[in-house]
């Protein structure tokens, strides 16, 4: 298997440096006709090749299904486009086949949905009926570019000239279109991201791949002269993203495949081999020993004691048996110390003792873990957040720059750190006084003084609130905070005390567009730079 990879990497980079030279040669007219049927050859023969091997590696029906669809979408579209340039003659021929190109390109990405949602299925499950939903946008986008010439919607064409692709604008259908694939392709690579369980690292290379794909489609349509000059085959170009995609899925785990088990095999450290019918070794583990044939034979008929402390045990599979060593070293000894506790009853309630206390460190250490988990669930977005400063701050050079990112970090660290104090609180306490409310919210405040901006809190003590009312006010608090960390002047945060009901009032002056937490308070208002909220909180848990 290893060898096949090796040669498909040496291969598939061949072939499609092949067919870039083919593409060049004809750009400068060295026989276009003969080298631009080979450069269609090249990548149609690839992509049915890619068919083929995904056919062979994966085993799950639905997933397999709609992998080979889109394989063959793929080599529809490179036939469609060598009708296109090198058979057809019409302008009306040739621009119905343009139109068509768009059968493969929104469908490949909807297929790519179905096997993200399909996986990690078993193999009798189908989709449920409602993703068949999914056909009638992709089909209704697919009618309004076939029938462009009725409307002229999706693409226009300059009055008394030949309709063509040499000289056309987008209408608005085109952007709807473009927006419907890079939905569905974007939804399908963050479903198979989230049904993976592997490292994070390696689910970058699909990510980039998409991201290109996304940039290359929106500067393609934009017209750029350069793209047009360098990568100005959209079919070439998108189907060879789109393969690389799904491939580098299923290199880093994200769709899964039945292959790489001989060198898991060997990688196991069970002590374990498989031999064929003539006691003939194929595969063994790293740690498995040598074993004669007639240890062999004598293991087929019944379980065969190697030594004082090893069984040697097999059983038939298709082809051959397989055979594994049972260390009974650890029975032998288990045995032994039940004969030792029966003799002494103290030394058994010893034992008894020192279980139950490592037991109670065990549940101890899983209720800490717990509450781990849960702090860095809670504080995921902002964890991710913390990231992505830490990147621009390595990529920035300009100091004073540099000193503002680190202020927003400290501004966000605050929140990680205030919002794990509250989490704790919460699993003994329901409620809490509005001072710890007002201790979050300083700390907060003295790292934004930070970045410059102007600070203020009246947070009146003694008031009594349920702990999860509060956490919702600081959450909003630090929400509304990182949505104008970029730009922030100055914060001021009031609680006012009513009789049944305390009113959160957040100011904050600066140039972000803050209109999005209309829903989550109250009021919203904007008046000369100043975003205005009250968030009702209930006393003590009390509905507001």
């Amino acid at each position: 298997m290893a060898k096949l990879n090796r040669k498909a990497g040496l291969l598939i980079p061949g072939m499609i440096v092949c067919a870039v030279l083919a593409r060049i040669l004809g750009k400068f007219d060295v026989f276009p006709f003969f080298f631009g049927l080979l450069r269609s050859l090249i990548y149609i023969s690839l992509y049915i090749g890619w068919g083929f091997s995904v056919k062979r590696r994966i085993l799950q029906t639905q997933v397999r299904r709609y992998m080979l669809g889109i394989s063959f979408l793929m080599v529809f579209w490179f036939t469609v486009r060598s009708i296109k340039y090198h058979f057809a003659i019409d302008p009306g021929v040739i621009r119905i086949l343009w139109y068509w190109y768009y059968f493969p390109m929104l469908f490949i990405p909807l297929l790519s949905v179905f096997v993200a949602l399909s996986l990690g299925k078993p193999e009798a499950w189908r989709l449920p009926k409602r993703a068949a939903l999914l056909y009638l946008p992709t089909l209704l986008f697919l009618l309004l570019v076939v029938t462009n010439d009725f409307h002229q919607l999706v693409f226009s064409f300059p009055p008394g000239k030949v309709w063509s692709d040499l000289d056309y604008g987008y209408g608005p259908g085109c952007y709807f279109v473009m927006g419907w694939e890079i939905l569905c392709a974007l939804t399908a690579f963050l479903l198979m991201l989230l049904k993976c369980r592997r490292a994070q690292w390696k689910k970058y290379l699909p990510a980039l791949l998409l991201s290109c794909s996304v940039v290359y489609g929106l500067i393609y349509i934009s017209g750029a002269k350069w793209m047009q000059l360098i990568g100005g085959d959209i079919t070439a170009v998108q189907c060879l993203l789109f393969s690389g995609i799904l491939e580098s899925c299923i290199q880093c785990g994200l769709i899964q495949t039945n292959t790489g088990y001989d060198e898991l095999f060997r990688a196991g450290t069970f002590g374990a081999q498989i031999a064929d019918d003539h006691c003939r070794v194929c595969y063994a583990s790293a740690n498995s020993p040598v074993l004669s044939e007639d240890d062999m034979r004598a293991a087929q008929e019944h379980a065969f004691p190697s030594n004082k402390h090893t069984l040697l045990k097999s059983h038939p599979i298709d082809g051959g048996r397989v055979y594994w060593q049972e260390d009974i070293e650890s029975i032998t000894a288990l045995l032994e110390k039940l004969e030792e506790n029966r003799e002494a009853l103290a030394e058994k309630n010893h034992l008894e003792q020192e279980n139950y206390r490592i037991k109670r460190e065990i549940l101890a250490f899983r209720e800490k873990n717990r509450l781990y988990d849960s702090l860095q669930e809670e504080t995921s977005r902002q964890i991710d957040l913390l990231h992505a400063l830490f990147s621009r701050y390595e990529q920035e050079k300009e100091p004073n720059k540099q000193r503002r990112l680190l202020a927003q970090m400290t501004v966000v660290g605050a929140y990680i750190k205030r919002r794990g104090n509250l989490i704790f609180i919460s699993e003994t306490a329901k409620t809490i006084d509005t001072g710890e409310l007002s201790f979050c919210v300083e700390e907060s405040m003295a790292n934004l003084r930070l970045l410059g901006a102007a600070c203020a809190a009246d947070v009146p003590q003694g008031v009594k609130l349920y702990t999860r009312d509060g956490i919702a006010a600081y959450d909003f608090f630090e929400d509304v905070l990182e949505a104008s960390l970029e730009d922030l002047r100055s914060v001021w945060l009031k609680l006012r005390l009513l009789v049944g009901s305390v009113l959160l009032c957040l100011e904050v002056e600066c140039e972000s567009s803050l209109s999005g937490f209309q829903k989550r308070c109250e009021s919203c208002t904007l008046e000369d730079g100043v975003w205005r909220f009250v968030l009702p909180i209930g006393k003590a848990g009390e509905a507001s």
